[in-house]
């Protein structure tokens, strides 16, 4: 299955005397206000997610951030890491790699993807080395950047939002074990809106996981899922309203 358009491009924008607030311009024009305001919001947000030194981290790290095309998904994983920071872009590492490897089973190229879906962490900085590896973000540094989550939400009010590992997960669906949640949808309202959530487990290599077999049956029905609120998004822009 290929997931070719899920999200519409942005309306032609009427010339004066194309008509004003009825019929088919004037809906135009009102969606297309809606877009340009989004994405206005998401700018001056993303400006200040770009100033915030609230967790005192050195100075050069500040926050990484997907693509904001008017998306209608949203991703929110863990943290950036070093590759992140450096391409400032969120899952371009290895995990990124891995994970992009799944949601191909479910028919999305990485582009396509990151078009229609907002890549975001509960943590928006890179919180640094440990001897193991990239550190876990701390519970005062994920408070920090909560105010941050919400206003990303509020401002996409998303019609899917896809919660990866363990620490997303936890803050939007509770703690349960990771075989009672994926392959599993779930129904919350988040911002007022009621949004679908489809967990997946962390790509991280360190993460074993998706090891076991009946997990990745699991992992694997997650990815139809998500999948077909692909498909449902497509068939809605096509026929509703």
């Amino acid at each position: 299955m290929k997931v070719k358009t899920l999200v519409p491009a942005i309306p032609h924008l009427p010339c004066s005397g194309e008509g004003g607030g009825e019929g088919v311009t004037g809906k135009r024009w009102h969606q297309a206000s809606g877009v340009l305001r989004q994405v206005s919001g998401f700018a001056a947000l993303a400006a200040r997610m770009k100033r915030c030194r609230k967790c005192g981290l050195p100075n050069g790290v500040s926050a990484v951030f997907g693509r904001f095309d008017s998306p209608r998904w949203v991703l929110v994983g863990q943290a950036p890491g070093k590759k992140e920071v450096a391409l400032g872009r969120p899952f371009a590492g290895a995990a990124g790699r891995r994970l992009f490897e799944w949601l191909a089973e479910a028919g999305f190229e990485e582009e396509q993807f990151r078009s229609f879906c907002y890549v975001t962490a509960m943590m928006k900085c890179f919180p640094g080395s440990g001897e193991r590896g990239d550190l876990k973000p701390s519970r005062q540094q994920v408070a920090n950047c909560a105010p941050w989550l919400e206003q990303e939400l509020a401002l996409v009010s998303p019609d899917v939002l896809i919660p990866v590992g363990q620490l997303s997960i936890e803050r939007f669906l509770g703690k349960a074990k990771l075989e009672h949640l994926i392959g599993r949808r779930f129904r919350r309202v988040i911002a007022g809106r009621r949004v679908t959530m489809i967990p997946l487990p962390h790509p991280s290599g360190a993460s074993a996981w998706t090891n076991a077999p009946a997990n990745r049956v699991l992992l694997q029905r997650a990815m139809r899922l998500l999948g077909r609120a692909a498909s449902d998004r497509r068939g809605c822009a096509r026929g509703c309203g």
